[in-house]
């Protein structure tokens, strides 16, 4: 339903209660619009799935997931957590509203605003960690769209006296666990758990429950999972059931069981949507907020993949990305147009004839064509602005900013790499004197950057040097810089 005029943030979400941007009820009775799930692991990056090349671990579910959908081969998040999450959620540059690490900006709009606005029904289960830390100056997401939610409660977000009474396999602990005995907050009230609770179990629970209660209404839900980040820790289908392992953290051992058990819990979800009867009006789509993590090492055929979270390695930043849509979606489908995290809400909204906010710049563009098997309006680039820290002097990692085309990637300061053949760039590209593909590739990529707010990022804290943190990861390597 079109609005009349552009609203700003207080106008949109006042529309909420108003109803003045919703679908009325004959409209939708009318016309069923299509349901919507996005999910979103943690720290599994392109190189876990066996259907992208991977050959380390056990992705069974998602493969066959991927085998009856579409599989995209070029998509990109942010190098680590909340600048994707805040990319995601808000289809925006972090460029223009990244303020800092763990935080939301209370004046975004998100997804889960443009589908409440137009009459969905909207739910989060997972992790959140966008309230601003202790002092709350962030986002929660009762405030951000959502109807329900289900989350992994960080210390600061239990409720009361909860945080001093919580304890972790019977010791009392000043932190909460997001897999086994979990931390919950169901709607903004504390949920006990045991130690025979395994969060994800839980989190998974409340998107098929929400399913159930709302398949006869049009719904979003957003599944930020907590899997694969860690502690590495074993899985309800890992052979060793003890307190031990399910304490302690193992990443050689357990990570493979996590990215298994992800499948799993992805593959129950559309099960989910088949028992009910509405695979067919549900649009599923699964990605992941950034690289595995930088002690990770995966193998996709030969090559030997170190995980890059957090740096601004192809590593750190691609990521897997599978569509599923019984009878829309081609199955087999594979789309190697480029798709970036500011596309996500776009595409969301044109699924569910919703309204987007006009009052501010949206990076993002529909992919919704592709999902189709059309052309539609394809990426010439992402364009990745990655400052994890903008209000500290004192950094862990670069501030950078990059345009990448699939081959080749440009940075702010000039530095330009051939990826597939230099993947831990090393061999910088000559600005001057290149052959005449990597000339037009660098001007098309330095108008890329141009579609962002001016720029001169701080690094005088590293004197000139990569960060500990590059340098740890190019050892890796068998560099040393």
């Amino acid at each position: 339903m079109a609005m009349k005029k552009a609203l700003n943030r207080r106008q949109f979400l006042g529309a909420l209660g108003a109803g003045a941007v919703a679908v009325s009820a004959d409209a939708r009775a009318a016309t069923r619009r299509p349901n919507v799930i996005l999910i979103m692991a943690d720290d599994m990056g392109f190189e876990t799935l066996r259907c992208n090349g991977g050959t380390s671990y056990d992705s069974a579910p998602l493969d066959a997931i991927a085998a009856r959908g579409m599989r995209f081969t070029n998509c990109y998040s942010q190098p680590v957590c909340t600048p994707s999450r805040v990319k995601i959620m808000t289809g925006r540059s972090n460029a223009r509203n990244y303020r800092k690490f763990g935080d939301l900006d209370p004046n975004e709009i998100t997804f889960g605003h443009v589908m409440k606005a137009a009459g969905y029904k909207t739910g989060i289960a997972g992790k959140w960690q966008l309230t601003g830390g202790v002092a709350g100056t962030g986002s929660f997401p009762e405030s951000s769209g959502f109807d329900e939610s289900y989350m992994w409660a960080y210390m600061h977000d239990l409720p009361g006296d909860a945080k001093d009474k919580y304890t972790y396999f019977g010791k009392k602990t000043g932190n909460t666990s997001r897999f086994w005995n979990p931390g919950i907050i169901h709607n903004g009230e504390y949920v006990p758990t045991t130690t025979d609770d395994y969060g994800p179990d839980l989190y998974c629970g409340f998107i098929t429950d929400f399913i159930e209660r709302h398949k006869d209404e049009t719904f979003f839900a957003y599944y930020p999972m907590a899997l694969t980040h860690g502690p590495f820790q074993a899985t309800p289908l890992s052979a060793d059931q003890s307190d031990a392992a399910k304490m302690k953290s193992d990443g050689a051992k357990y990570f493979g069981d996590m990215v298994h058990y992800t499948s799993v819990l992805i593959q129950r979800i559309i099960d989910k949507l088949e028992a009910v009867g509405i695979a067919e009006n549900t649009l599923v789509m699964f990605t992941c907020d950034n690289g595995s993590g930088r002690g990770r090492v995966s193998m996709m055929g030969a090559r030997t993949v170190h995980g890059g979270k957090a740096l601004s390695f192809d590593t750190g930043n691609h990521v897997p990305f599978i569509a599923y849509w019984k009878g829309k979606i081609a199955p087999g489908s594979v789309c190697n147009d480029l798709v970036e995290f500011s596309d996500f809400l776009p595409t969301i909204a044109e699924v569910g004839s919703a309204e987007t906010p006009k009052d501010r710049v949206l990076d993002g563009r529909s992919f919704l064509p592709q999902l189709r098997g059309e052309t539609g309006n394809p990426r010439r680039w992402v364009v990745v602005h990655y400052d994890k820290d903008p209000q500290s002097d004192k950094l862990k990692f670069r501030r950078v900013r990059f345009a990448y085309d699939g081959r080749y990637k440009l940075y702010l300061d000039g530095r330009m790499y051939d990826v597939p053949n230099d993947w831990t760039e090393q061999h910088p590209l000559p600005a001057e004197g290149a052959r005449e593909a990597i000339q037009t590739a660098r001007k098309k990529l330095e108008r890329a950057l141009e579609t962002l707010p001016e720029w001169d990022p701080d690094n005088s804290y590293f004197k000139g040097e990569a960060d500990p943190e590059t340098k740890k990861y190019l050892k890796l390597h068998g560099i040393v810089v």
